[in-house]
């Protein structure tokens, strides 16, 4: 039986790249490093922060992907409001640690997100990439991250090692809909590093023009994958986030949706 396979369009998410030839990704997976199965509970993930909040396994909301990840925050006295998940835990129980070791590897990570919150009021962050670890002068945030900014858009936002940030692309924040993201990047401290990024199957451009962006993604002990919840004190109300088929491979086909 011959592998099936489907086209990966190169674009960003309102207009397809002129001239561009259709890339074809092989959708079997080969090397998938970690999945965040539900069925495994909230050990899939090497912490919780919930300040305040609860993580849980839920069913999806709208009834077509089963069981979720269901993530929320709510008011409180204290400031920032953060409900997230840090990092991944292999099934034995061991922390996926993505530090030195994956120096010049290239990874993906996949996953369906549904947002549930209030994109005009202030900073809301819904994914990171995340340093631990870091020195000195070096920026404690960063890679990456997902936020709107009370602007009513999702920007991808990159941070540099010293601390300099940047939104490298936008798109209109979707509240109530699933969407479908992959980030793939190479691991290094240096300038050969490099991320891109798929909105809904289609492969964006960067603020470079290019559907790669060079960057430093490791500095400090080690990077983490964080989803959830992450907001200013002055948000108001309840937000919920949604997490569906998270996986982190070697190939876009690992964890292409």
């Amino acid at each position: 039986m011959g592998i099936k396979r489907r086209r990966v369009l190169l674009g960003t998410a309102a207009v397809p790249l002129l001239g561009a030839t259709p890339a074809v990704a092989d959708v079997t997976p080969q090397s998938v490093i970690w999945d965040g199965d539900p069925a495994r509970g909230t050990s899939v993930f090497d912490g919780l922060e919930r300040d305040p909040g609860s993580i849980t396994v839920a069913n999806d909301p709208q009834g077509t992907f089963g069981r979720c990840f269901r993530y929320q925050t709510q008011d409180w006295s204290n400031g920032k409001e953060r409900c997230e998940s840090r990092g991944l835990r292999n099934p034995d129980g061991s922390v996926l640690r993505l530090n030195s070791a994956y120096e010049g590897r290239t990874l993906y990570m996949g996953w369906r997100a549904l947002w549930n919150v209030n994109p005009n009021n202030a900073w809301i962050a819904v994914y990171q990439l995340h340093i631990s670890g870091a020195s000195g002068g070096q920026a404690k945030s960063g890679p990456f991250v997902l936020r709107t900014v009370g602007d009513g858009m999702l920007h991808f936002q990159l941070t540099a090692p010293a601390g300099a940030t940047r939104h490298i692309w936008s798109t209109r924040f979707p509240v109530n809909q699933w969407n479908r993201i992959v980030v793939g990047m190479r691991v290094s401290r240096g300038g050969d590093g490099w991320v891109e990024f798929w909105w809904n199957g289609v492969q964006q451009r960067f603020s470079n023009g290019q559907t790669r962006y060079p960057c430093p993604t490791l500095w400090g002990s080690h990077i983490n994958h964080k989803w959830g919840v992450y907001r200013s004190g002055s948000n108001s109300g309840t937000s919920v986030a949604f997490l569906n088929r998270a996986r982190l491979g070697t190939t876009l086909a690992d964890v292409a949706l």
